[in-house]
C-alpha cells in the first residue's frame, strides 16, 4: 500500500510540474507568464500537497526529488508572490533531506530548488515573522477572493 501511495503521489507531483512548466512557457527570468493566472486558485492546494508528501514518514526518494523539483518550478514560474507560502518548516526540511540525499539527481534538484527559494527570499522586503504571517494571510484571502479581517 505504501508503494502504491508513493507512486500515486509521484505521478501527481510530475503532473503538477508538467502543468506549471507548460503554462510558464519560455519567458525571461523574473517574468510571470499571464497564462499561470489560471493556477492562482490552486497554488495553495499544490503547496499543501507538497507539505503532505514532505511530512509523510514513508515518502520515497523519488517523492523527495519530484517534490523538490516542483518547489523550484513554482518559485521560478510564480516569483516572489508565492514566497510566503513556501517558507514552511516541512518544505525546508524536505529540501534539506534532498540536499543530503545519496542520489545525485535528488541532491542536484534539491540544491537548485533551494537556490530558487533563496532568490525569492532576497526579493522580499525585510519584515518580521509576524508581519510575514499577516502578509501571507492577506495574500491567501486575495487569492481566494475574500477580504482579510483586521488584525
Amino acid at each position: 500500500m505504501v508503494d502504491y501511495l508513493n507512486e500515486l503521489r509521484e505521478g501527481c507531483l510530475e503532473a503538477y510540474t508538467g502543468i506549471i512548466q507548460g503554462l510558464k512557457g519560455e519567458v525571461p527570468e523574473g517574468t510571470v507568464n499571464a497564462d499561470l493566472t489560471v493556477l492562482n486558485r490552486h497554488i495553495m492546494h499544490i503547496i499543501q500537497f507538497i507539505e503532505l508528501v514532505a511530512t509523510d514518514q514513508d515518502h520515497s526518494e523519488s517523492n523527495v526529488s519530484s517534490a523538490c523539483g516542483l518547489v523550484g518550478d513554482i518559485c521560478s514560474a510564480f516569483g516572489a508572490q508565492v514566497h510566503p507560502y513556501l517558507e514552511k518548516q516541512a518544505i525546508n526540511e524536505l529540501l534539506q533531506e534532498g540536499r543530503r540525499s545519496k542520489t545525485h539527481k535528488t541532491k542536484q534538484v534539491a540544491t537548485w530548488a533551494t537556490k530558487e527559494l533563496r532568490k525569492l527570499k532576497q526579493q522580499q522586503p525585510s519584515v518580521s515573522r509576524d508581519e510575514n504571517e499577516r502578509c501571507s494571510a492577506r495574500v491567501n484571502f486575495a487569492l481566494r477572493g475574500k477580504s482579510p479581517q483586521k488584525t
